[in-house]
């Protein structure tokens, strides 16, 4: 087996010289094989192997594994380090499965350890039996492609070295070696989903295909081979039309929907990513409603704990939810008695009289003839039956001016706006209306600036 682990480890490059590992060792045959071929060919490779135990505070038996762990690493020469999470406690806080936690804390510590010591890799036991469990796993949760990859000889800093064997091969060399490894009694608990595969689904697979587990394997490697390439080719899509929105990620909807669809489920899982900022993954059904989502009109959103995904009239955009605290803009109006400053939410409105025009304008300044200004002008933001009047004469709606200019649907109601009565006067970032545009016989300019908030023009 040393010669088959050796071989594998080669092939996949697991093992560099000089190299500082972390092993996690629960003491079970699996792992303690890991160890125990490790030591074996430490010498070869000039390995500093650091062994890893993790209590979960699940078992009491768990007190004398560790310590049944410490001596067979010191036994060997090796640096031991115990640690320990409270898993239940954990569990109970998160609503989660104790399996789930157990492994999220288990890898979460195996990562701080081989941060403290410096080591390159963490050494985890996983072989051909459990890769056919991980498989069978998430074919039975409906997985895609990812999922029926199953574990990879190398992954980041976790590489598997006994994936190139069996549990059956490990079982002979735990015999030949005369190596005493623990019994956890949790395996054997059918109230786990793995324990249930590995004792009752494996073996009944094997009754219909003596060859089962050859086979899930090496379908594990095809899908693994495939999955790469089209990762990748979703990653170059993603590089070269996927933009950074600031609070999220936007592609243009021209471009995402002449992407085959399987680029489209990846692009989205991709923008999900971006978003969330981790490697929890989407699910198939949200990823679906996201997809069609780019077909609808502009304003249509699907919103979920994680992400807010929503429709402009150019770009599919994925964005962090917003806040149901957050208000931009107050709701009432603001009423506009001549010079001064005054806030409204989030901007401030500076308003001066003047006997000149301004020197520049941009769009974040609005100027009326001051003599052509009812007196109840207004600062607020949209409101049904809302008009403006244009440079041409004609009258329409606001709504309809902020679909002919294409203004998004979340954003209109963030916009403030200038008005008396339902008339509007000025729309910031877009323009004046022509109920009190400047004349040649202007005499008092009105000239307003806006600045803050987060509605840019």
């Amino acid at each position: 087996m040393i010669k088959t682990v050796d071989a594998f480890c080669r092939q996949h490059e697991l093992l560099c010289q000089g190299e500082t590992l972390v092993i996690a060792c629960s003491g079970g045959p699996d792992s303690l094989a890991l160890l125990d071929v490790l030591t074996q060919l430490r010498s070869e490779y000039d390995l500093h192997l650091v062994v890893c135990y993790v209590h979960h505070g699940i078992r009491q038996a768990a007190d004398k594994e560790a310590d049944f762990v410490k001596e067979e690493a010191l036994r060997r020469q090796c640096r031991f380090v115990r640690q320990s999470a409270d898993v239940p406690a954990l569990a109970r806080q998160r609503h989660m499965s104790l399996e789930a936690v157990g492994r999220t804390e288990r890898y979460r510590i195996l990562r701080e350890t081989a941060a403290s010591c410096g080591a390159a890799a963490i050494a985890v036991a996983h072989h051909q039996n459990d890769q056919a469990e991980t498989v069978l796993l998430h074919l039975l949760r409906g997985s895609g492609l990812t999922g029926l990859s199953g574990m990879a000889p190398k992954n980041g800093d976790i590489i598997r070295p006994l994936l190139a064997v069996t549990r059956q091969d490990i079982e002979e060399y735990i015999q030949v070696r005369g190596l005493c490894p623990q019994h956890d009694e949790t395996n054997d608990l059918q109230i786990f989903m793995r324990n249930r595969v590995r004792l009752s689904l494996l073996p009944e697979l094997m009754r219909y295909n003596q060859s089962v587990l050859n086979d899930l394997n090496r379908l594990s490697d095809i899908v693994r081979a495939d999955d790469e390439v089209l990762c990748h080719m979703a990653k170059v899509l993603y590089d070269q039309h996927v933009q950074d929105t600031g609070d999220g990620a936007a592609i243009e909807k021209k471009v995402f929907l002449a992407q085959p669809l399987a680029m489209q489920r990846r692009l989205i899982r991709l923008m999900f990513r971006q978003v969330t900022g981790y490697e929890l993954d989407i699910s198939f059904q949200h990823v679906e409603t996201i997809r069609n989502l780019a077909r609808k009109p502009s304003g249509k959103q699907f919103c979920t704990a994680a992400v807010r995904a929503y429709i402009t009239y150019h770009q599919l955009c994925v964005a962090v939810p917003r806040k149901k605290t957050e208000k931009v803009v107050p709701q009432e109006s603001l009423a506009i008695r001549g010079a001064g400053e005054y806030s409204f939410g989030l901007y401030t409105v500076t308003i001066q009289l003047s006997a000149a025009p301004p020197t520049h304008a941009d769009s974040h300044m609005f100027v009326f003839d001051y003599d052509q200004c009812p007196a109840d002008l207004t600062l607020r933001c949209r409101r049904s039956g809302d008009t403006i009047r244009l440079q041409t004469g004609c009258r329409k709606s606001l709504k309809k001016y902020f679909n002919e200019k294409k203004i998004p649907v979340e954003l209109r109601g963030n916009i403030p706006i200038i008005c008396s009565g339902s008339a509007v006067f000025w729309i910031y970032g877009e323009t004046c209306s022509a109920e009190a545009f400047i004349q040649h016989t202007t005499t008092t300019y009105l000239i307003g600036n806006v600045s803050g908030g987060n509605v840019h023009a």
